[in-house]
């Protein structure tokens, strides 16, 4: 008999027009199954009609904030906009009307101000990201082995991420890495997102919201040297750890944490820091506040 089930009400979730939508979300319910926990699915597919909210209302249990829907949407100039004011106000009311609620980082908790909610981190499959070869990765993506590639792992429009700025510090930067290039990833399966990761050498975060950012620590699992600004988790994330760069979000930073990574030729070493982030640990924690939300029903 499972420990519980529960529906998860979700419009994170992969489809075949993304096979890579919210693959965490995914990868994180189907860690709960070992621990006892069976789900049923109703994806809400906001990106194919708005619509689709207003016909699928549930009442949770349990919700899991993920990032801007605490933190906020912003436009080019850094400024809240009137969606990002709306999903702040509401998810700041609908966390006092559930009996659980979970955060991805201590930041999202005090945006909250809600002393009850949990901050549990979405894990990593570390027997998916681990280690490769970075040229047997190269070789399997048709990548030319004697570039330099920083990954940028997320759609290029989505202005929270901040791709200009990434674009002009890799510009900067190949002045004096002239072999430099950006690494695009979206839309990819999360099976083949290792390859991607170890076929680079670096990544960089530039964002101006985040939670706690899957893409930096599915980089810290397989190695890979990170550039990040202070942005959600990030800063604990590489804390401690060698290979790693905090930079302000600064073109002239960035590009020469970028040289200095790329001059280095070297991997990290915070894969051993990631097993508090395994997926498994993270479904443990995840079991015991689906438990806990149970009891007081």
């Amino acid at each position: 008999m499972p420990v519980c089930r529960v529906l998860v009400v979700t419009n994170l979730w992969p489809f075949p027009g993304d096979p890579g939508y919210g693959s965490f979300v995914k990868a994180q319910m189907e860690s709960l199954r070992p621990q006892g926990v069976e789900y049923d699915l109703l994806f809400i597919n906001g990106r194919e009609s708005h619509w689709n909210y207003l016909r699928s209302v549930r009442v949770p249990v349990v919700v899991s904030f993920l990032g801007d829907d605490v933190l906020g949407k912003f436009d080019r100039r850094g400024r809240t906009t009137f969606y990002g004011w709306l999903l702040e106000g509401s998810s700041y009311m609908l966390a006092r009307l559930v009996q659980s609620v979970i955060v991805k980082s201590n930041e999202m908790k005090q945006r909250l101000r809600l002393e009850s909610a949990h901050v549990i981190p979405n894990g990593v499959d570390l027997n998916l990201f681990r280690p490769m070869d970075c040229a047997e990765a190269r070789r399997a993506l048709g990548l030319d082995p004697a570039k330099k590639f920083v990954l940028f792992a997320y759609n290029r429009a989505e202005l929270r991420k901040r791709y200009d700025l990434v674009e002009s510090a890799v510009a900067r930067a190949r002045e004096q890495v002239p072999e430099l290039e950006i690494l695009h990833v979206y839309r990819v399966p999360q099976e083949q997102m290792p390859l991607y990761i170890n076929a680079a050498d670096l990544m960089v975060m530039a964002s101006t919201i985040e939670g706690s950012p899957n893409v930096v620590k599915e980089a810290l699992a397989c190695n890979l040297p990170v550039v990040t600004v202070d942005v959600g988790d990030a800063a604990e994330l590489i804390e401690r750890t060698k290979g790693h760069h905090l930079v302000p979000p600064e073109v002239g930073s960035i590009a020469a944490s970028i040289v200095e990574v790329c001059r280095r030729g070297t991997r990290a070493r915070s894969r051993d820091r990631m097993a508090h982030f395994s997926i498994e640990s993270v479904a443990e924690r995840v079991r015991e506040v689906y438990q806990g939300a149970l009891q007081v029903v």
